[in-house]
C-alpha cells in the first residue's frame, strides 16, 4: 500500500502543546517587559552589590540605596517572584545564582547591559517596534530625536552604561571564543569598533608575541583608556580614535569586528569590510564574531532572532545566516575559510583576504 502523500499547503496553525493556556502565555510575555524594568531597578539600586556585602534586611538595604524601605520590599518581593533573590527571613533577602550576575563584580556581570537595554535609549524606540517594521527601519530619529550613536554621544552617562554593557558581553563571548579559536602566529591585531578591548586583550592572551590596536569612535577609546591602563596589556594595546565608516588602522594581519556588523545594512557593511580590505596586510585574515541565524526554520529557542528585532529597531541593521555573511565577504575581496560555533549563540567567522 503506498504512503498517503505529504499535504505541502500552508497550514494556519500547529498543533496546540502542552501547558498553560495560550492566553496566559501571552499575559506572561506581557510581563517579560515588568521583570526587565525589575531587574534593571534591582541593579540601579547596587541591591546585589549591597547583600554581597552583607547587608540582607530591607531597612539596611533601602538606607544603602536610599530608596523608600517599604517599596523595595515590594521591589524585591517582585524581584523573589523572578528569580533574582530569595526571601531567607521575613523583610531579609539573599541572592539566587542569576542575581548574583547583577553584581558589578560579578565574574559573568551582565550589570550594565540590562540598565543599558531598558533605558531610554533603547526602551523608547522599543515602543515603536510595529512602525518599525511597517517601514523596515529603525525608529530611533522618531522617538530619541536622532540616531542611536548620536544620542549615546550627547548622553555620556547613558553612552558609557551601553559601552560597559557591551564590555559585559564582550567578555563572555571573549571566553567562548578562547575556548574554540586560536588566532596563531599573528604579529598585529586590529580590533575594528572593539569598545573596550575585552575580546582584542583575550586575543593577545592567546598570541603573546602579537600586538593590537583597538580602533573605536573617540570619546569610546577616551573611556576605554583605563580599562586598557589596568589590563596589564597596556604596553601591547595602541589606542585609536575614528570611524571605521571612513577608514581602519593599517598593517594588520589580523583584523577583528566583534557584533560590528549586524548594526548595519548590507551597504556599509560592504563600506566597512572594503576599508578593511583595503588597510589589510596581503593574505590576512578578518575575523567576525557574530550570532548567526540558521538558514532555515528555527529548531530551538534562539536569542538570536530576538536580537535581530533589536536591531531592527534600534539600527536598521539584521541578524545575518552564515550564508549571508559569505556572499557579503565575497563582495568585499574575503574568502570564507571557516565557521565556528562557540558555546554560546555566536559564531567565529573566518576570512582570507583575496
Amino acid at each position: 500500500m503506498s504512503a498517503e502523500p505529504f499535504d505541502e499547503r500552508p497550514q494556519a496553525h500547529v498543533q496546540p502543546q502542552a501547558g498553560p493556556p495560550p492566553h496566559a502565555v501571552l499575559m506572561q510575555m506581557v510581563m517579560g517587559i515588568w521583570a526587565a524594568q525589575i531587574a534593571s531597578a534591582v541593579a540601579q539600586l547596587e541591591i546585589p552589590d549591597h547583600i554581597a556585602r552583607g547587608k540582607v534586611s530591607v531597612d539596611d538595604l533601602a538606607a544603602e540605596a536610599n530608596a523608600d524601605a517599604e517599596a523595595l520590599y515590594r521591589l524585591l518581593r517582585a524581584a523573589g517572584s523572578i528569580g533574582l533573590c530569595a526571601e531567607t527571613a521575613p523583610r531579609h533577602f539573599a541572592l539566587t545564582p542569576v542575581g548574583d550576575a547583577l553584581r558589578s563584580d560579578a565574574a559573568h556581570s551582565v550589570r550594565d547591559f540590562v540598565i543599558a537595554e531598558t533605558a531610554s535609549g533603547h526602551w523608547l524606540p522599543w515602543g515603536r517596534l510595529a512602525d518599525a517594521v511597517r517601514r523596515g527601519g529603525p525608529m530611533t530619529e522618531e522617538t530619541l530625536g536622532m540616531n542611536a550613536w548620536e544620542y549615546y554621544a550627547k548622553n555620556i552617562d547613558e553612552g558609557r552604561c551601553f559601552a560597559r554593557g557591551m564590555g559585559n558581553l564582550s567578555a563572555i563571548v571573549s571566553e567562548d571564543v578562547a575556548r574554540v579559536y586560536d588566532p596563531g602566529d599573528v604579529r598585529r591585531i586590529v580590533d575594528v569598533g572593539g569598545s573596550e578591548g575585552v575580546l582584542l586583550r583575550g586575543l593577545l592572551a592567546r598570541a603573546p608575541e602579537a600586538r593590537g590596536v583597538l580602533f573605536d569612535r573617540p570619546e569610546i577609546i577616551e573611556a576605554a583608556k583605563g580599562p586598557i591602563e589596568s589590563s596589564g596589556f597596556a604596553d601591547r594595546v595602541e589606542l585609536a580614535g575614528g570611524s571605521f565608516l571612513d577608514e581602519v588602522p593599517v598593517g594588520g594581519d589580523l583584523y577583528v569586528l566583534k557584533s560590528i556588523l549586524h548594526d548595519w545594512p548590507d551597504e556599509q557593511c560592504e563600506t566597512i569590510v572594503r576599508n578593511v580590505h583595503r588597510a589589510a596586510a596581503p593574505e590576512s585574515r578578518l575575523m567576525i564574531v557574530e550570532m548567526t541565524l540558521p538558514d532555515g526554520p528555527a529548531g530551538t529557542p534562539s536569542p538570536v532572532p530576538l536580537m535581530d528585532m533589536n536591531m531592527l529597531v534600534m539600527l536598521g541593521g539584521r541578524e545575518r545566516t552564515a550564508s549571508e555573511f559569505s556572499a557579503l565577504l565575497a563582495r568585499c575581496g574575503y574568502r570564507v575559510e571557516r565557521v565556528v560555533p562557540t558555546p554560546g549563540p555566536f559564531s567565529v567567522i573566518e576570512a582570507r583576504r583575496v
